[in-house]
C-alpha cells in the first residue's frame, strides 16, 4: 500500500488519534514472555515487521485475536513476527499459560508487568494492535485490526515508509496507575531508588563507567537510565522475579521503581527541593566489602597486553599456614577488572589432590553394578576403536556422579575459597558453617584475562576471613557442578537448547545457583525435580550476560529430599542477531576460551545430616 493511500485512509477513519504523527517512534525495549524467554526488540531487526496485540486472562478481545491469527497465517513466513502483550493486568505466568491453552493459542505473551511498554506504544484498549518496524522502531499502525493493518504490514514488507495511522479502539480500556505518578519528586521518589540500586557502582572510583552522584548527573544520564531500564540491561541481576524463589542478591528493580524512573524521565526529569540526597552519600574507603581480611593472599602480578589472545594462566600460591584454621568467608579484590575475566580457585591440600582419573573410575564403580559394567564396556569399546569415550553421556545418564569432585573438589572438611567473575567475588558461609585449611595447603588460581586495547598489569588479591582460633564450626557447606563436556552449536542457530542434570544425593538445603556460559549464552532456567516426580522452578535467568556472571543466593535456603535433581535448561544464540557473537558462521564446540563455549551450573547446598549415615 502506497504512502498516499495510507494518508487518505488515516484521515477518513473516524476517531483518528490526536497523538498520531509522521514517523512516531518508540524506544527499544525487552520483555520476558510467559514461558520465561526474554525478547529484546533490537534482536528482531532481521524481521520486516513486528505485530503486537494485548492479552489478558479472560479479557482478550476475541475478535481481535481471531483477526491476528489470520494475519499470522498469511504473514509469518514473510519476515513478520507476532506477539501478544499482557499490559500489566496479570503477572502470574501460569495463569497466562492456562488462558492461552483454553484459547488454543501458541503465541508468546510479552509480560509488561510495569505497563511501561504499553504506555510507550500508546495502546489504551484491548482491541488495539501495533505494527512497527523493528529496524527503526517506527510505528506504522495503531488501532483495531482492519485494512489499514494489512496496509501497514505490506508497506514494511515493501520497504515503504509511511506516516503513522492511528485509530481509536472500541474494546475494553486497559487499567493503569499512571495517575499515581503524575507528580514524582526527585528527592522523595527518584534519589532513593538511585541510592539503593545504582550509586554503589555508579560513583567516583566505582566499577561503572560514569557516576550518578548528584541530581545534575542523574538528569544528564536520564535518557540512558530510561533505555537501560526498558531493555532490562540494568540493574544487572535480570532474573525473572515473578517465578521461582526469592533471591537475596536479586539486583533487580521492583515494578514500581521502574515505573517511577521511566515516568520521571518522560516528565522531563524535574528536580525539586533544596537538598540533594545523592551528594550526601558516603562509601567505605576500602576494597573489601566484608571488612579487613585476616589473611591476604597476593597473586603474582601479570601484565596483560593491549591486544591478542592471552592463554589461561595457572598460578599456585603457598598459604604458609602455621596452624589449622577454619574459614568463614573469602573475597576477591581484582587488580585490573577491565582485563580480569574470571578466576577459578582450587584448594590444594598437602601432597596434592587426588588423581581425577582415579576419582572418575571410583565414581563409576560406586554405581549399581549393572550400570557400572555397561559404562566400562562402552569405554573399552571406544578405546579399542581408537575413539574417545563419550564422557558427556556418562554424566548425563548418571547424574549422581559428582562432577565437582572430579574437577578438584576436596574432602568434606576442606574449605572453599572464592573465585571471581564480574559481579561475583564474595563467598560467605552462614554463621556456624565453614571449612578447614591446614598447614601445607596451597591455592591454585586459573586466571582468564581478556585484552582491552590498553596494556595493563593485574595484581589481584584474595582476602580470607577465619573463625576465631580454636573455634570449629559444626556444619560444612557442600555443593555440585553440572558440566556439559560435549557442545555442538550449529552455525547461525538463534536458540540452541541444552539440558544439564545435577543430582543431590542426600537431604539438603540449596543455598545458591550460578549459570555459566560464554559469549553465545542466552538463557538458563533451574528446576528442582523431586523423587515423587513433582517439580518447581527455583530460578530463571532469561537474559544471561557473559559480562555479569552472578551466583544467585536464595533469600531462604530451599530444603530438598535426597534424590532431587536440579535440571538446568538453557540456550545459546549463535546467530548474527547476537551482538557479542564472535563468528555466527561456524559451529561452536566446548572450549575454555571465550569464543568457544561452556554449559555449566554451579550449586552450593548444605546436607541436613552433617553426621553422615551414622
Amino acid at each position: 500500500m502506497k504512502k498516499s493511500l495510507l494518508l487518505i485512509m488515516s484521515t477518513a477513519i473516524a476517531g483518528f488519534s490526536a497523538s498520531a504523527m509522521a514517523g512516531e517512534r518508540v524506544g527499544d525495549f525487552a520483555l520476558i514472555d510467559h514461558l520465561g524467554a526474554q525478547h529484546h526488540m533490537a534482536w528482531y531487526d532481521d524481521q520486516q515487521a513486528v505485530v503486537i496485540l494485548p492479552q489478558g486472562v479472560d479479557s482478550t478481545d476475541q475478535a481481535a485475536l481471531d483477526a491476528l491469527q489470520d494475519l499470522r497465517a498469511r504473514y509469518e513466513q514473510q519476515g513478520v513476527t507476532f506477539f501478544l502483550l499482557n499490559p500489566g493486568l496479570q503477572t502470574d505466568r501460569d495463569a497466562v499459560a492456562a488462558d492461552l491453552a483454553e484459547l488454543g493459542v501458541d503465541l508468546p505473551v510479552l509480560m509488561d508487568d510495569t505497563h511501561l511498554v504499553t504506555e510507550s506504544l500508546g495502546v489504551t484498549r484491548m482491541d488495539e494492535v501495533i505494527v512497527f518496524d523493528p529496524r527503526s522502531f517506527e510505528i506504522s499502525y495503531r488501532g483495531p485490526i482492519q485494512a489499514a493493518t494489512e496496509a501497514a504490514i505490506d508497506g514494511l514488507l515493501n520497504d515503504e515508509r509511511a506516516d503513522l495511522v492511528a485509530v481509536a479502539g472500541t474494546g475494553s480500556t486497559i487499567a493503569n496507575n499512571m495517575a499515581e505518578h503524575a507528580s514524582l519528586s526527585y528527592v522523595n521518589d527518584i534519589a532513593p531508588i538511585i541510592a539503593d540500586n545504582c550509586a554503589e557502582c555508579h560513583r567516583e572510583g566505582g566499577i561503572a563507567p560514569f557516576a550518578m552522584d548528584s541530581s545534575l548527573a542523574v538528569q544528564g544520564w536520564s535518557p540512558m537510565i530510561r533505555e537501560v531500564v526498558l531493555t532490562k540491561r540494568m540493574p544487572p541481576g535480570q532474573i525473572d522475579n515473578k517465578v521461582g524463589h526469592k533471591m537475596k542478591n536479586e539486583m533487580n528493580l521492583s515494578d514500581e521503581e521502574m515505573q517511577k524512573l521511566v515516568r520521571w524521565v518522560d516528565a522531563g526529569s524535574p528536580v525539586d527541593g533544596d537538598t540533594d540526597p545523592l551528594t550526601a552519600l558516603t562509601w567505605p574507603d576500602t576494597k573489601w566489602t566484608l571488612g579487613e581480611p585476616d589473611m591476604i593472599v597476593k597473586i603474582p602480578a601479570t601484565t596483560v597486553p593491549a591486544t591478542g589472545v592471552v592463554d589461561y594462566k595457572d598460578i599456585v600460591v603457598e598459604l604458609d599456614l602455621d596452624e589449622e584454621r577454619w574459614v568463614r568467608g573469602s573475597e576477591v579484590a581484582p587488580g585490573a577488572p577491565e582485563v580480569l575475566h574470571h578466576i577459578i580457585t582450587t584448594v590444594v591440600p598437602p601432597g596434592g589432590g587426588e588423581d581425577p582419573q582415579a576419582l572418575f573410575l571410583q565414581a563409576i564403580n560406586s554405581l549399581p553394578e549393572d550400570r557400572a559394567a555397561a559404562i566400562r564396556a562402552e569405554m573399552f569399546a571406544a578405546v579399542a576403536a581408537g575413539e574417545q569415550p563419550n564422557i558427556d553421556k556418562i554424566f548425563r545418564d548418571n547424574p549422581e556422579i559428582d562432577v565437582g569432585a572430579l574437577l578438584g573438589g576436596g574432602g568434606p572438611d576442606q574449605a572453599s575459597i572464592a573465585g571471581y567473575a564480574p559481579g561475583n567475588s564474595v563467598s560467605l558461609n552462614p554463621e556456624g558453617v565453614g571449612g578447614r585449611l591446614v598447614p601445607g595447603t596451597k591455592l591454585s588460581f586459573q586466571m582468564h584475562y581478556t585484552t582491552s586495547g590498553k596494556e595493563q598489569t593485574d595484581e589481584t588479591e584474595i582476602g580470607i576471613y577465619f573463625y576465631p582460633e580454636g573455634y570449629v564450626p559444626e556444619e560444612r557447606m557442600g555443593g555440585g557442578v553440572g558440566n556439559a563436556f560435549t557442545i555442538a552449536i550449529p552455525a547461525g542457530a538463534k536458540d540452541h537448547e541444552m539440558e544439564l542434570v545435577t543430582y543431590i544425593k542426600n537431604d539438603s538445603e540449596i543455598h545458591s545457583l550460578m549459570p555459566h556460559m560464554h559469549f553465545r549464552g542466552k538463557r538458563m532456567k533451574f528446576t528442582a525435580v523431586y523423587p515423587d516426580g513433582s517439580e518447581e522452578v527455583i530460578l530463571s535467568v532469561p537474559a544471561y550476560s557473559f559480562n555479569w556472571q552472578l551466583a544467585h543466593e536464595l533469600a531462604e535456603p530451599l530444603a530438598v529430599p535426597g534424590g532431587t535433581k536440579i535440571v538446568a535448561v538453557g540456550a545459546f544464540d549463535n546467530s548474527g542477531q547476537n551482538p557479542y557473537n564472535p563468528d555466527p558462521s561456524i559451529e561452536v564446540n566446548w572450549g575454555e576460551q571465550s569464543w568457544e563455549e561452556m554449559f555449566m551450573g554451579f550449586y552450593s547446598w548444605k546436607e541436613l545430616n552433617q553426621g553422615g549415615d551414622d
